[in-house]
């Protein structure tokens, strides 16, 4: 039986609700971890739910419009820190923007490490974007065992928390897995090399040369 569309505004407003009940409170934790200012992340989420209302875009199911809004939100808090960014620096005035040289880097090196704090901070927002978009379960068990953990292991995080340990570490593998998968894919749209490229490049690159 094919999936019911959920074309009309009217069924995308009523499919809302409850996504955003499930998945509101760790959206709200993660744009807040980006504009640090929860009226701000109140307004990004808003703005995110917004902007998915004003497009209605028919989705073939609920949790099609679970992850076209999550990357809604995750589009709409890298855009309010860009841009609060940039006003910052206008209000600095111009002879505090411009620093003095650093003699102990080149221009080769000083280029090298602007690429490489700029690719960094790419690969940071690709992972933000992917654990927005985890399920509800698979989220939660990252941020028990990884991002909030404090160096307890995932059996002591079962324990505290009440979720078995077989469980917890099912969902932590699988959570991985997925946003692994969502970042390489991300990646290689954006023209990148994969995550196991650079490693094998990596390991390429420290094997001695044959003679």
């Amino acid at each position: 039986m094919p999936t019911k569309e959920f074309k009309p505004a009217q069924d995308l407003r009523t499919a809302l609700g409850p996504i955003l009940h499930c998945n509101g409170t760790r959206w709200f934790r993660y744009v807040m971890g980006i504009v640090r200012n929860e009226a701000d992340a109140q307004d990004v989420l808003q703005e995110a739910v917004r902007r998915v209302l004003a497009r209605n875009q028919p989705l073939p199911s609920r949790e099609d419009i679970r992850m076209y809004l999550g990357r809604a939100v995750g589009n709409a808090a890298l855009e309010f820190y860009n841009n609060r960014k940039r006003e910052r620096l206008r209000q600095i005035p111009i002879h505090e923007r411009i620093s003095v040289p650093d003699k102990s880097f080149g221009p080769y090196e000083k280029q090298k490490k602007k690429e490489k704090a700029e690719e960094m901070e790419r690969l940071l927002g690709l992972v933000r974007q992917g654990l927005a978009l985890l399920p509800c379960k698979q989220y939660e068990a990252l941020r028990l065992t990884i991002m909030e953990s404090e160096g307890l292991s995932i059996r002591d995080v079962g324990s505290i928390s009440g979720i078995p340990y077989s469980t917890l570490r099912h969902r932590s593998k699988q959570g991985l897995r997925r946003l692994r998968r969502y970042v390489e894919r991300a990646m290689r749209l954006k023209g990148i090399p994969g995550l196991g490229n650079l490693c094998e490049a990596k390991k390429s690159s420290s094997r001695p040369g044959r003679s």
